[in-house]
C-alpha cells in the first residue's frame, strides 16, 4: 500500500483504489451518539468506525440515486401546476 504524508497531497485518480485509502478525521461528537454508535457496531460485530464509515458510504450512495430538485425545477412545476388550475378555471366558467 502507498504510504501517503500528512498535509496536502497530490494524488492521481488513478493511484489507488479509494475504497482502500484512508483518510484520518478528527471531529468532536456527542457521547451519546457515539455510546448508541458503539452499541450499533457491536451488534454488527464491527469496530465502531467501519461502522461510521459503512454509514457514510450508504448515505452519499443513496444521495446519488434521489433526484434533487434545483430551483428552475421548481418553478417549472409550480408554473405547470398554475396554468393547469387556470386552465381548469377557464373550463368550469
Amino acid at each position: 500500500m502507498k504510504k501517503i504524508k500528512t498535509g496536502k497531497v497530490e494524488i492521481g485518480p488513478d493511484e489507488f483504489n479509494p475504497k482502500r485509502g484512508k483518510f484520518r478525521v478528527n471531529m468532536f461528537v456527542d457521547l451519546d451518539v457515539i455510546d448508541e454508535i458503539r452499541k450499533r457496531a457491536q451488534a454488527e460485530h464491527m469496530p465502531y468506525q467501519t461502522w461510521i464509515n459503512r454509514k457514510l458510504r450508504e448515505l452519499i450512495e443513496d444521495s446519488k440515486d434521489s433526484t434533487l430538485l434545483t430551483a428552475s425545477d421548481i418553478t417549472r412545476i409550480v408554473d405547470e401546476r398554475l396554468e393547469a388550475k387556470m386552465n381548469r378555471k377557464a373550463k368550469s366558467k
